[in-house]
């Protein structure tokens, strides 16, 4: 393809997404985020209307409307190519790519949708109990009361389990966001409960209640500027300095690979590498560092080092209990 045709097409594919997936961005914002000028971004949208797919920014609701997504019916496909297509959202999903939104999980449902019966049921099912269920942990019916409660806007009620508590939790929700990372599905939004933008993983939410309550998204949210800091999962807005030293054994794992968009490698005479990164939440820097074993060692900051001590030292006590 043309570089410059190419450009155009991964740039009406970013334009798609943010519409779909953060909708209550400004023009100025989506400019920002596209890194194009308003000439060049109004030419784009005249270019997807020609293909089928409109949008206009409506100021009363402070957001992005999709007012045509026009339908193209799959052709073509046979039974087993289908199928394939369907399973494989599960498997993209390990990627922990947030951009593999709801909308690729309604794609795939969509080709057993076509299938004729009895073979329709039986791929619903399949669909729901082995992508849904065993593959991100949730039911359709949480999963398909939250995207509603995104697209109208609608304040909530989940019951949550969190990891560390014996019984679920009440929180009173606005939903913002829902995407995919590291292999399971999440929902963002303001907690009136915590009073603070938090993220919740879907397949501990038990059960949905919608409250007569409509919102507005805050003006000073904004999802990409949130995780754009994340090592892993865990968004914020400020980040820490974290660096770990790899040895020459690891070295070529750790350099031939992006794992964030601030790292920084230095490469030594001995062949070891100091890797750097400023993210929202240090610790996952290290439990990716402890895979690495004694390839890694954490250096900074400080106080992550000292845990990182005190982890190995746990580790090393629970195997000599069990020897």
């Amino acid at each position: 393809m043309n570089p410059t045709k190419c450009k155009k097409f991964i740039r009406s594919l970013k334009i798609i997404q943010e519409i779909k997936t953060v909708p209550y961005q400004t023009v100025n914002q989506l400019l920002q985020m596209l890194c194009v000028s308003r000439a060049q971004f109004y030419k784009d949208k005249n270019d997807l209307s020609t293909l089928g797919f409109e949008f206009s920014y409506d100021r009363s609701k402070k957001r992005f409307v999709v007012t045509r997504d026009v339908y193209l019916p799959v052709e073509g496909l046979s039974l087993s190519e289908r199928l394939f297509l369907m399973m494989a959202v599960r498997q993209l999903s390990a990627s922990g790519d947030y951009i593999l939104t709801y909308e690729g999980l309604n794609a795939a449902r969509k080709l057993a949708v076509d299938l004729p019966q009895p073979i329709r049921d039986q791929a619903l099912t399949l669909f729901d109990d082995v992508v849904l269920k065993e593959g991100f942990g949730c039911s359709r019916d949480v999963l398909e009361k939250i995207q509603r409660a995104v697209t109208e806007s609608r304040r909530v009620i989940i019951s949550y389990q969190p990891p560390d508590k014996e019984a679920p939790l009440s929180y009173e929700l606005e939903p913002y966001h829902i995407f995919f990372r590291r292999r399971a599905l999440y929902v963002e939004g303001y907690s009136w409960t915590d009073r603070d933008i938090r993220m919740f993983r879907l397949n501990r939410i038990k059960s949905v209640q919608f409250t007569a309550m409509q919102f507005t998204v805050n003006s000073a949210y904004r999802f990409s500027t949130r995780h754009q800091n994340a090592f892993s999962v865990f968004p914020g807005e400020s980040t820490t300095h974290a660096s770990v030293r790899f040895s020459k054994k690891a070295r070529s794992y750790i350099t031939e690979s992006l794992w964030h968009h601030s790292q920084k490698i230095t490469e030594y005479p001995d062949n070891t590498i100091l890797f750097e990164v400023d993210v929202a939440e240090p610790r996952e820097v290290l439990w990716w560092a402890l895979g690495w074993g004694a390839d890694a060692e954490i250096l900074e900051p400080a106080w992550l080092r000292e845990e990182a001590i005190q982890t190995i030292r746990n580790m090393l006590t629970r195997y000599q209990m069990e020897g």
